[in-house]
């Protein structure tokens, strides 16, 4: 996808939506305030295109993104029925053009240098296969938990779309959904196989909201992370064998195409998780 200006875009923004009507607006604004930034200092053709995807909302948030979409040509709505928020990241990617990929939830924000700071972090470090940044919690967790909430979102992350297509994406499978993985797992999955490149500068802000997916793990985060699982619902521990079932069933095949691969993309680990702290 390209802006009327021209010129190829240098990001996706994939933002998944669902019933947030009274934070999307401030979602897509913040990203158009990181998009200024990385204009003010790369110039006005440093393009950014932003993928909306409507995961089935029943309430204004569709009308509210179109609309916002109206008068932005870099900025495109795509609907799709309720599958939950990977199949949303990935229905975004899919759509979008650029070779790194980002991503924002509809309830939380882009500080002004998220965007130049993770595009920033890959142009100095080609190994790396994808950036990492700080996250500014919205409320007080246990500090067990801080280190492993950045981990394991994707609010903080920039990810080559190479990298992204040889994992193989979110995962859709509806465990996920019921488990609240998807991200944490696809982290996983990164952090496994490609070299991370990390910034402690706090560039996203990860807010609660009544109902969003931080709120309901609110409990978990407020014990010692090895309390987690007295924390978990029925649903989720049901949900939890399969996940992982899943997941290790991806991680194997993709340690055998790893393997066999005559990949071209930044270097697969095999020796283990490998990150460059750049601060």
């Amino acid at each position: 996808m390209q802006e009327r200006s021209g010129g190829h875009a240098l990001a996706t923004v994939a933002v998944p939506a669902y019933n947030c009507a009274s934070t999307i607006l401030a979602a897509l604004d913040s990203i158009e305030e990181s998009i200024a930034y990385l204009k003010a200092l790369r110039g006005r053709n440093a393009l950014v295109e932003i993928l909306v995807v409507d995961d089935g909302s029943t309430d204004a948030t569709p009308d509210l993104i179109a609309s916002f979409a109206a008068t932005r040509p870099h900025v495109r709505l795509l609907r799709q029925a309720n599958k939950g928020p990977g199949a949303a990241r990935n229905a975004g990617a899919e759509a979008g053009t650029a070779p790194v990929l980002m991503y924002l939830d509809g309830d939380d924000l882009f500080f002004p240098s998220h965007i130049a700071v993770c595009l920033d972090l890959l142009d100095a470090h080609p190994e790396a296969g994808f950036a990492k940044t700080g996250v500014r919690l919205d409320e007080s967790v246990h500090p067990g938990w801080k280190i492993g909430i950045s981990n394991s979102i994707v609010i903080n992350c920039a990810v080559r779309r190479s990298v992204h297509e040889f994992i193989g994406g979110f995962f859709e499978e509806a465990p996920f959904k019921a488990l609240h993985a998807e991200d944490a797992l696809y982290s996983g999955l990164l952090m496994t196989f490609f070299t991370q490149v990390h910034s402690d500068l706090e560039t996203v802000h990860h807010l609660v909201y009544p109902g969003n997916a931080f709120d309901r793990q609110r409990t978990k985060f407020s014990a010692p992370p090895q309390d987690a699982i007295e924390a978990m619902t029925e649903k989720e521990k049901e949900a939890e064998p399969e996940v992982m079932r899943i997941y290790e069933e991806r991680r194997q095949s993709l340690a055998r195409r790893a393997q066999n691969s005559d990949w071209s993309g930044p270097p697969i680990n095999r020796e283990g998780p490998r990150l460059i702290a750049a601060d």
